[in-house]
């Protein structure tokens, strides 16, 4: 097993170098993805020596035992090795599966994309690869004119670069309730070039009745100019705010959206996005359907009839 991973982290190496060759990839994406590849690589090989030093710290404790208690520490010792290399590999295992699907989420997303500086942190609370490639692939699919965004960061960056990669004369629109990441984010769009292409707007969180629920959304006053939205992005406001903090996001701009617009939810797999969807799905019936996309965090990909 562990020649089968070396063997394909040459493999990697060498499919970096063909890309590089055969495509405008820069020699510094080159390296990143050589060295992201190698990573993951050396994960897996260390994950796969784990029983094997389970195994060499146990003979050691057996060893070191009197004769007498040999035969039921040897029993005692195989159990705890089994249930201790079984736990290990049952953690580490997913995790580094995980982060090699992040990683070509990542390289696609270079391939598509011009990315000339650095980016800022991805996963965790910002959007993961794999959500970032399904809105460009979205934008490269669909070409919209107008992209609304509820929330901002590095998405909203993958946005307005998908924009000017493929060409689309349009904009895309981003609601940040708080002052501070909303500056953050046009300062990211600044050094990317992209601030004329994207737009981030202030809107603080209102207590507002949608649906029969009582929840904080953006201020009406930072989107009631838009119509005409082919793509609604909703990764806000946070869980935090209120339980169905992103449901009002469908009702409000129901009648703001292009026929066969697409609404991308993201965190699917929380309950409370799921039922958010289950409230939008019963309210509008034949007018959307829905695509569940297995991504690191579950999205939900609506269409608009």
């Amino acid at each position: 097993m562990r020649w089968l991973a070396l063997g394909g982290g040459l493999g990697w190496l060498a499919l970096v170098l063909i890309v590089a060759l055969l495509s405008d990839l820069g020699a510094g994406s080159a390296v990143l993805f050589a060295a992201l590849g190698l990573m993951v690589v050396a994960g897996l090989v260390y994950v796969q020596s784990i029983p094997a030093r389970i195994t060499t710290a146990a003979d050691g404790v057996r060893s070191a035992l009197p004769a007498k208690d040999a035969p039921v520490s040897a029993t005692f010792d195989d159990e705890v090795l089994a249930q201790v290399t079984t736990a290990v590999t049952g953690a580490v295992v997913p995790e580094l599966k995980r982060t090699f699907r992040q990683v070509e989420a990542l390289h696609n997303l270079y391939a598509m994309i011009d990315i000339e500086h650095a980016l800022p942190a991805s996963r965790g609370w910002p959007a993961s690869p794999d959500l970032l490639l399904l809105l460009v692939d979205l934008v490269d699919r669909h070409r919209p004119r107008l992209v609304v965004e509820c929330g901002s960061g590095l998405s909203t960056l993958c946005l307005a670069l998908a924009m000017r990669r493929f060409g689309i004369e349009g904009k895309v629109i981003a609601l940040e309730h708080l002052e501070e990441y909303a500056e953050q984010t046009r300062e990211l769009l600044r050094r990317h070039g992209v601030d004329d292409l994207a737009e981030v707007r202030t809107a603080p969180l209102q207590r507002l009745a949608v649906g029969g629920l009582s929840v904080e959304w953006y201020a009406r006053d930072a989107w009631q100019d838009l119509a005409g939205v082919d793509l609604l992005f909703v990764d806000g406001p946070p869980s935090a705010a209120s339980p169905h903090a992103r449901y009002p996001a469908v009702p409000l701009f129901a009648e703001r959206l292009t026929p066969g617009a697409h609404v991308v939810l993201d965190d699917f797999q929380r309950p409370e996005e799921r039922d958010v969807v289950k409230r939008w799905r019963r309210e509008l019936g034949d007018r959307i359907t829905l695509e569940r996309v297995p991504l690191e965090k579950g999205a939900a990909l609506l269409t608009l009839a």
